[in-house]
């Protein structure tokens, strides 16, 4: 049985959450896109694999929904995380 080192077993488990959060925010390009190409007008693409877990930083952008409502988000991240959003732009939708 392995002895309970409660110091490194906390570090174990931030380092593995860490690994698992930053993991999930990549947000892939869809068949056929080139990663980090834009779209006209500065607008990146959302890929076709939405990321299911995004960091709590605060970076806002506009998405762009299917049926061409803006939206502001908390971060590209969670903006591809909604389904319904095509792309993101770098400022919010007031900007």
């Amino acid at each position: 049985m392995i002895p309970y080192n409660g110091d490194m077993n906390l570090r174990l488990l931030i380092l593995v959450t860490l690994a698992c959060v930053f993991a999930g925010c990549t947000a892939p390009t869809a068949p056929g896109e080139k990663a980090g190409e834009a779209l006209p007008g500065g607008w990146q693409p959302c890929g076709s694999e939405r990321p299911k877990v995004c960091t709590m930083i605060y970076d806002p952008v506009c998405g762009r929904r299917a049926d061409n409502r803006l939206d502001d988000y908390a971060s590209p991240c969670n903006a591809c995380a909604d389904v319904n959003v095509t792309a993101w732009h770098p400022k919010t939708c007031k900007e």
